[in-house]
Formats: C-alpha cells, structure tokens, sequence
C-alpha cells in the first residue's frame, strides 16, 4: 500500500498550473493475495479519481513482482480488480496503466480495449532488456515504459561514440518490441 499523500491537492493543481498530462503511483504485489490485491486497487483508484478531479489523468501503476513466486496468479486476481474498477467509472474518467510484463502475452487485452483506458504501458520490472522486448513484442496494445532496460549496458565510462551508440540500439529495439 502507498504511504498517505496529504498535500496531493496542492501539488495536482502546481502540476495542472505547468501543464502537466498525469502522475503516477506505484504499489507492489508480492503475492497472489485477493484481499490485498483488492485493497492496492482500491487505494490506486481512489487516488487516481482525485487526480482525475484535478484534471489530470491518472498512470496507475500496480506492480506485481516478477520474482513472485504466484505472479500468474496475482496477475490474473489483478486484472479481475482492474476491470471491476474500471467498470466504475464514468465515461469522461480515463486512466491509464504501468503494468508487470505478464505470464500470458493476452492476460490484459481487457484492460487494453476498455474505453476508460487511454493506454497500457508495460515496466520492464527487472527483466533484461532483451526479455522484456521478447515478453513486450507478444503483448498486443501495450507499449514501452522502460527505464531500467533503456539504461541497461550504458556506463559513465563509455566514450559518447559508444554511450550514444548504445543509447540509439537500445531506443530502437524498445521501439521495435512496442510496435505489436
């Protein structure tokens, strides 16, 4: 669960004020736990409602762990909660979702063609970059949001020849694996 953000207000209307498109928050699921899957839900859509109020679009982000030893299964109680949820909302609220690349290449079509949904990105989540491309490219709709592997092989020892170079085929083959 995420700690209390008593001043959201105030920094969603900062953010609205500069322009800002949306936020995100990010909670983690260790296990395939019903009753916590559905509390972490719960909790990133009624944050993310309030960042709907302030004019801005929600990026909900609930991760599960790729190290779970129940990920499909977490996986599959999660997506349940996100469609009971999305099932909710009225037609003017769109969220978006930063997601685990899952088990089952399909396991969030739902959620991806749901029109409360202005877009699903995948988080590399700690796998490689070259698995997360695999495990991306499988996954129709769903585009790249990689931090962890975009800087993956780049060192501040690297000449900028080799730091850009490195930089460019990184960019390429995310951009190739989000093209599904």
């Amino acid at each position: 669960m995420m700690k209390p953000m008593p001043d959201l207000d105030g920094l969603l209307g900062r953010a609205k004020a500069k322009g800002v498109f949306g936020t995100k928050m990010r909670s983690v699921i260790k296990l395939a736990n019903a009753a916590g899957i559905q509390a972490i839900v719960g909790q990133q859509f009624e944050i993310g409602l309030q960042i709907v109020a302030a004019g801005l679009v929600p990026i909900l982000e609930p991760e599960v762990d790729i190290h779970s030893p129940e990920k499909a299964e977490a996986e599959g109680l999660l997506k349940t909660a996100l469609l009971e949820r999305l099932g909710t909302l009225s037609a003017e609220q769109q969220v978006m979702f930063k997601l685990t690349l899952p088990e089952d290449d399909a396991q969030y079509s739902e959620v991806v063609a749901h029109p409360n949904v202005v877009r699903v990105v995948a988080l590399s989540g700690g796998y490689s970059r070259a698995e997360a491309n695999e495990r991306l490219a499988k996954c129709h709709g769903i585009i790249a949001s990689f931090s962890r592997a975009l800087t993956e092989g780049l060192t501040a020892q690297q000449s900028d020849d080799e730091f850009n170079s490195m930089l460019d085929e990184s960019i390429e083959s995310i951009f190739q694996a989000s093209k599904s």
